[in-house]
């Protein structure tokens, strides 16, 4: 079996930026995406376009709201190459292509460079699974997509990283399923498919991690047998936010002996990780900055520009709407409001421990106004 360092706070392959406060990263950043030779041809475009000169005016965090909130659609837009500084286009075998599930409309597009995807998406859970005693060296399901969401290019690596062998794997097309109806005809027939293809494996395999969505668990949960159940060492849920009575419910009644961790984020920005288990079944996430920031900011009532409620952030323990900020030298996008509300927390003492000294976000979900325009299902 796989022995994890359990002492040490987070190290990951040298990264340039661990253990730096967002103000000390950033100025990498800018000056590697605002380079007028080698940088990104979004963000010089965008420089000119807003009359500013970022290397000078955008000095510290605080400074990004001059950029304004981030296009959304500009990721739907642009080939890929307009958001990769120009000194790495002639390095694309060092990258790693990710899409997203097409939740808010059609799919978006972004990069990393394969230490920042490792240092991301498998380090960072590997570190946090070893703090938390979930199982290593044992046979995984996943059952969500295999790509092109990033989600399903790093289960694989994140496996092996935990001395197991690649997991057993139940593909599905969340774009597919977002296109039926919740509750037709169509939408039970595609879920039946994926548990037809899960339980074949569950019922003749030793499985100990199970990994994929919660509404995916939930219906699981009532087709496995309580050998089953009961077998199962650790549960990750991905690919859509689990409130606190599903998380109580899967842990004291479905898996009872499993080691349950939560992942919030999404493939453009990387993954928030539930760092330990609340005994009240909030759901505290923390981001692995100063790469990835997120913020709490005020809902829209309708009366604030969104550029100005960049700079309205709620106090702690006060609801508003999340922003992320993704500080790659790869990949930058900053102010990018989501769909989710979230209650804003400071790092806790944990958190600390570990390296960790941004805020998180405690129990994240859908923003009312969201609900009518986000394709929900199975992913």
């Amino acid at each position: 079996m796989l022995t994890l360092n359990k002492t040490d706070i987070f190290q990951s392959r040298n990264s340039k930026w661990l253990g730096l406060s967002p103000d000390e990263w950033l100025p990498s950043v800018v000056s590697r995406h605002f380079d007028p030779d080698h940088g990104s041809q979004y963000w010089l475009n965008k420089e000119k376009e807003l009359g500013i000169d970022a290397k000078e005016e955008i000095k510290v965090f605080d400074d990004l709201k001059i950029l304004g909130p981030m296009c959304e659609d500009d990721l739907r837009r642009y080939p890929i190459e307009h958001f990769i500084p120009k000194l790495f286009l002639d390095q694309k075998s060092d990258f790693i292509l990710g899409e997203t599930a097409g939740t808010t409309g059609r799919p978006k597009v972004t990069a990393y460079r394969k230490e920042e995807f490792n240092a991301i998406f498998v380090d960072w859970f590997a570190f946090i699974a070893g703090k938390r005693d979930f199982p290593t060296g044992g046979n995984w399901i996943w059952i969500g997509p295999s790509g092109p969401h990033i989600i399903g290019k790093a289960v694989g690596p994140v496996a092996n990283k935990m001395g197991s062998m690649d997991p057993f794997s139940i593909d599905f097309d969340p774009r597919w399923a977002k296109k039926m109806q919740p509750e037709s005809i169509g939408s039970k027939r595609y879920l039946e498919h994926v548990l037809d293809q899960a339980m074949d494996i569950i019922e003749t395999q030793e499985i100990d991690v199970l990994y994929t969505t919660p509404p995916v668990l939930a219906a699981l949960a009532l087709r496995m047998s309580d050998q089953k159940r009961m077998a199962i060492k650790g549960v990750h849920y991905g690919g859509i936010s689990i409130g606190k009575e599903a998380l109580k419910r899967f842990k004291e009644e479905n898996f009872p002996n499993a080691v349950h961790i939560s992942g919030y984020g999404n493939t453009l920005f990387g993954l928030c990780l539930e760092i330990e288990a609340s005994p009240a079944y909030d759901l505290d996430y923390f981001p692995l900055g100063p790469r990835m920031i997120v913020q709490v900011v005020e809902t829209d009532n309708g009366n604030v520009p969104s550029s100005e409620r960049l700079s309205k952030v709620v106090n702690y323990e006060e609801e508003g709407q999340v922003v992320f900020h993704r500080l790659d030298e790869s990949f930058f996008i900053p102010n990018m409001f989501e769909r989710d509300r979230a209650v804003r927390i400071p790092p806790t003492s944990t958190a600390i421990e570990y390296g960790i000294t941004q805020d998180g976000v405690r129990n994240p979900s859908l923003l009312e106004n969201s609900k009518q325009v986000v394709k929900t299902g199975l992913y």
